[in-house]
């Protein structure tokens, strides 16, 4: 007996305009509003300052990211997290090694939705 399964969706990931080295890619949106974007970069990319119309939630999967909000930078790795509320300011942040991977749930929209 043969047994198939259906291979799971890989994501489709786009550079942002302006932001080379960076890609993001939307996993999943929940009937709720909230997302789920995986986002992959290289050592070097600058992402300015910004803000999100919802409330962000972050975690490092791999790599490290040098984090500024508030005026306070933090240094992230592997595992590391992170909460931004709403339309709060944040960034410049700078990625510190190549292959960095990030996992972002956010509860509604994202400053990307509008960047492709």
């Amino acid at each position: 007996m043969t047994t198939t399964t259906a291979a799971a969706a890989l994501p489709v990931f786009f550079e942002l305009p302006g932001l080379r080295g960076l890609r993001v890619a939307r996993v999943g949106r929940q009937a709720d509003g909230r997302t789920l974007e995986l986002v992959e970069a290289a050592a070097g990319v600058v992402i300015p300052m910004l803000h999100h119309p919802s409330a962000e939630h972050g975690r490092v999967l791999a790599g490290r990211l040098r984090f500024m909000k508030g005026g306070v930078v933090t240094e992230y790795g592997p595992g590391d997290t992170w909460d931004v509320a709403a339309d709060e300011a944040q960034g410049p942040h700078v990625v510190l090694e190549d292959g960095t991977r990030i996992a972002l749930l956010r509860d509604g929209r994202s400053a990307f939705d509008d960047a492709v």
